[in-house]
């Protein structure tokens, strides 16, 4: 899991300053009629076939809801924290595509990334309880989707270096038209360079090789990370590991991995992420872990995901990859701010991110850290309206 990040200011929203001041009433009749007509130009313009006017807000809006603070869920847009909205797993809907207002669009991302062409996938970490087994994954995810009143597009799941692939639960989600995203831990890179796993890497290839469909392969995520210093012996050390186990998955023939490179978000912010890049060739996504980790970790200020995630974007938008967050989550706070989180969380990435294409939350009472979208009502609640947005109902390109 990530580190803290600095937090960023919201985007504000400037007011224009007064003109000069006229005088006399010769001046301020023509300043009258030139006001007019300054305004009914814009309104000629504006009702023009084909243009189209600034949203007001809510969504697709250039005003951010909770923009008047987290603590305030009645300035946010969409439902309310008690209501649920209508959604139910299964159902096809259209994916919005609204345009960023603060940059360029994104370009074009190729179809054999599993990457839509709009909008975003949606995707969890969905804990088992009572069992490490196919069942309890499972029904894990057939639980979250039930809470959340719809079906996954990415189901995450954790695999330790040494232990078999999860191939049952694998072939579940592409039967339930979800992509699985494995993240495999990582080991000492220096002993993986040296071939001491070759046979290790290539059976593992060939197990995943042998799933009925595409794979994400998230290797060695925050492989930049302090806890796994002991396990990379350098930045080079791990761009050389990467490479030595996706040339093994190569020469195995296993073409239905796609590659996604996921060090801390915050990380980028001073260059620190980017020495373990191992290079466009050998990546499918460019990924991100970050987490809002106030109040509970000492010194955590309340941070918004624009502000978790803004130094990961502007680099990883330079790639010409497609951008994944791959860990995301929030704590409780005040009472509704869980909630207006998740609704202020929509209206960013929507917004502000349109690059990235894949969104994967870590629904989980980790170490204490309960990330769960259940530890309230009204943070459920948030939770769905975010879910049900068309712009995350995107499907993969399987």
């Amino acid at each position: 899991m990530s580190g803290n990040w600095s937090r960023r200011a919201e985007p504000g929203h400037g007011r224009p300053s007064g003109g000069a001041r006229w005088s006399g009433r010769v001046r301020a009749a023509s300043a009258a009629v030139a006001v007019l007509a300054a305004v009914a130009a814009v309104v000629i313009i504006l009702v023009q076939p084909g243009r189209t006017a600034r949203p007001v807000a809510g969504r697709g809006s250039a005003t951010p809801p909770g923009s008047q603070g987290p603590s305030s869920p009645s300035a946010s847009s969409g439902a309310s924290p008690s209501t649920s909205p209508s959604s139910h797993p299964g159902r096809s809907r259209t994916p919005s595509s609204s345009p960023s207002p603060f940059g360029p669009p994104p370009p074009p991302v190729p179809a054999s990334s599993l990457a839509p062409a709009r909008g975003a996938l949606f995707g969890a970490w969905a804990e088992p309880i009572g069992g490490d087994n196919s069942a309890a994954y499972e029904s894990a995810v057939i639980r979250l989707e039930h809470e959340i009143g719809r079906n996954l597009a990415i189901d995450q799941l954790y695999v330790p270096w040494f232990h078999q692939m999860p191939l049952a639960v694998a072939n579940w989600d592409l039967s339930h038209g979800m992509v699985p995203m494995i993240s495999w831990a990582g080991y000492y890179t220096s002993q993986i360079v040296s071939g001491r796993y070759d046979a290790l890497i290539r059976a593992t290839a060939r197990r995943l090789r042998s799933v009925h469909g595409p794979v994400m392969l998230r290797w060695f995520a925050e492989m930049d990370g302090g806890q796994y210093r002991y396990l990379v012996s350098s930045p080079g050390s791990f761009v050389r590991a990467w490479r030595h186990v996706y040339s093994i998955f190569a020469r195995a023939g296993a073409t239905n991995v796609r590659w996604v490179w996921c060090p801390n978000a915050g990380s980028f912010s001073d260059g620190i992420a980017q020495r373990y890049y191992p290079g466009g060739r050998y990546v499918s996504w460019i990924c991100g872990d970050g987490y809002n980790w106030a109040p509970k970790r000492p010194g955590a200020v309340w941070a918004s995901v624009a502000a978790i995630f803004s130094s990961f974007y502007h680099w990883g938008l330079r790639t010409g990859k497609p951008l994944m967050i791959g860990e995301f989550g929030v704590l409780e706070r005040r009472p509704g701010e869980k909630a207006a989180w998740f609704r202020q969380t929509d209206w960013q990435l929507r917004t502000m991110f349109p690059g990235i294409r894949a969104v994967v939350y870590f629904n989980s009472d980790h170490h204490g850290y309960d990330w769960r979208v259940t530890t309230s009502q009204s943070a459920l609640a948030g939770f769905r309206v975010f879910a049900d947005d068309p712009y995350f109902l995107a499907r993969p390109r399987l």
